[in-house]
């Protein structure tokens, strides 16, 4: 599959400062992060988490716990995406029972990605409440999930795809909206009777232009008759 890059929908800058907004809101959406465990889901999911620990204590001056949460054996496709799925590592020290989790991802699409980070969660134990904070979200949910946190709504057709790039995964800071591009099949080859027709149809024209090679009819001389 390839993605043609469209747009831009934000800088470093732009993503640090929503970053910042998001941390505010957790803070006063809970009154407070006594009773807070933060779990990023991987792979961008995480270094956020992590920005967002940062910020919330730059604020509150208490660093929040932050797991981390891999839904690879969660997912509803499993069996369609490899027969031998890539594990990464779920890591959640803090027991989360009577806690309040806020799952943090890059992208929130259809909603599958979510439930099975929720599916996984209620294994560790049985939180007060669990809430979602998202960089972007684009729509297109086919479950019943909404986030608690959104850094920016991005409105994208079924052919588009949006990319987080974060300076702990790829090296740079941007959302890049993207238009998924068809790949043409590769050309089927010719068989080997179409290869030849043009070439026997030429051979045929130039014997009749000359009349070598007619049936029934004597060669002409010039076209090989023995004297």
């Amino acid at each position: 599959m390839k993605i043609k890059p469209k747009s831009t929908v934000m800088d470093g800058a732009q993503i640090r400062r929503t970053i910042v907004r998001i941390a505010h809101e957790i803070i006063e959406r809970n009154r407070g992060v006594d009773n807070l465990i933060l779990v990023g889901v991987r792979k961008r999911g995480v270094p956020l988490a992590e920005r967002i620990a940062r910020e919330i204590e730059q604020f509150e001056g208490v660093r929040v716990p932050v797991g981390v949460i891999d839904i690879t054996l969660y997912r509803d496709d499993l069996q369609m995406v490899a027969q031998m799925p890539i594990v990464g590592e779920t890591s959640i020290k803090e027991d989360i029972t009577a806690r309040v989790i806020v799952l943090v991802d890059d992208v929130l699409y259809t909603g599958r990605t979510i439930r099975a980070a929720l599916d996984e969660l209620i294994d560790f134990g049985r939180p007060s409440a669990i809430q979602l904070a998202v960089l972007i979200d684009r729509g297109h949910r086919e479950l019943p999930i909404r986030a608690d946190f959104v850094g920016k709504n991005v409105p994208t057709a079924k052919g588009e795809t949006v990319e987080v790039l974060l300076e702990e995964t790829d090296g740079r800071e941007e959302v890049i909206l993207g238009e998924i591009m068809e790949e043409e099949p590769p050309a089927r080859p010719a068989e080997k009777g179409a290869e030849m027709a043009p070439v026997k149809a030429k051979k045929k024209a130039a014997a009749k232009k000359t009349g070598c090679g007619a049936k029934k009819k004597p060669a002409k001389k010039g076209c090989g008759r023995k004297k």
